[in-house]
């Protein structure tokens, strides 16, 4: 009998514990683990990072932690790219919750007296993306307008979401409290039954301890980020590289120089090299939004790199393949933005 409850409570808890970012609600759904945001009948790829504390986590609606919130939208539609879009996030005051939608927002008398951030109409080519600093845990709800001037329309997305404590966060508190009743009653298992049956207790409560284990103990811990970098060092077999942007701190969406000095292993500066330059998100397998190029070589060794541009916060590489008399090697600088 004890074993059919140890078997039924592991269940119980492994339920209450797993990840739950496929609870979304309001104007984005997850589909094929991708979170999807629906404007009108377009859509968007929807994500959000925390970079100062999660780094390149990323959540659907709810966040953990308060600070500096990444807002990222990737157009899945060419429509959206004609359209101007803005971005507000208003406090949750509709007593909704998480079921708050566009008529709730539409009975609120003075929108902008419950506005946290707001930012006006752009037209992007693939990505919208808009940055906010949350102050405080509390219940907000974010509102994505599409203005299709043409056809003189509006296209709404409406989501609710929250700061802090997390429907996430349920599972680890239950998980805390789990394990150690789980070895309570595995312990009084294992001294009540034959000897025979020890084997058996043993390898289910492994197995418990396995399915209850909050996820983010199962590997290392990412490095702290650094977000002001002056200097990014790469290397090959042959070279050594050290790249400073000429824009500090690198702003979103702001295209800027690079300063490139190249030397030898023996720290002989490298004159004459072509570059070809190429990067991108590894970690979103997408590369950058603009084609640098190397405009000159200012003295000897030193090289200038110009129409570099980070549309998002995340960790980004860059990828010099130095050319120097027909040899080919390429260098990888790899940053936190």
């Amino acid at each position: 009998m004890a074993a059919y409850f140890i078997i039924f409570f592991s269940f119980s808890v492994a339920f209450l514990s797993a990840p739950t970012t496929s609870h979304t609600h309001g104007g984005v759904v997850l589909e094929e683990d991708i979170c999807l945001i629906k404007v009108g009948f377009y859509q968007a790829h929807f994500t959000i990072f925390q970079p100062e504390t999660r780094r390149h986590e990323q959540f659907c609606e709810d966040l953990p932690d308060i600070g500096e919130s990444i807002f990222v939208l990737e157009y899945l539609h060419d429509g959206l790219e004609e359209m101007a879009v803005d971005f507000r996030i208003i406090r949750n005051t509709t007593g909704q919750g998480q079921f708050a939608n566009l008529d709730d927002i539409r009975k609120i008398n003075d929108l902008d007296a419950v506005t946290v951030f707001y930012q006006p109409p752009v037209t992007e080519p693939d990505i919208f993306a808009a940055i906010h600093d949350f102050k405080d845990n509390a219940e907000f709800i974010g509102i994505v307008e599409a203005v299709d001037l043409e056809n003189n329309k509006v296209y709404t997305a409406v989501f609710p979401f929250e700061t802090g404590f997390t429907s996430g966060d349920v599972g680890e508190i239950v998980s805390l409290i789990a394990i150690p009743i789980l070895i309570v009653i595995w312990l009084t298992y294992f001294f009540v039954r034959k000897k025979r049956r020890k084997t058996q207790g043993s390898a289910l409560a492994l197995t418990l301890l396995a399915i209850v284990l909050p996820h983010n103990t199962l590997g290392a811990t990412d490095a702290p980020i650094e977000p002001d970098q002056k200097e990014i060092r790469g290397s090959s077999q042959n070279f050594d590289v050290l790249a400073s942007p000429r824009l500090n701190p690198i702003r979103i969406n702001q295209i800027h120089s690079w300063d490139i000095v190249l030397s030898t292993k023996r720290g002989e500066a490298v004159s004459g090299a072509k570059f070809d330059i190429s990067g991108g998100m590894p970690l979103h397998d997408h590369g950058l939004p603009t084609a640098p190029r190397m405009i000159q070589e200012s003295q000897l060794g030193h090289y200038r790199v110009d129409g570099v541009k980070f549309h998002m916060r995340g960790y980004w590489e860059l990828y010099l393949l130095v050319t120097i008399d027909d040899e080919e090697e390429r260098v990888t600088l790899g940053f936190n933005l």
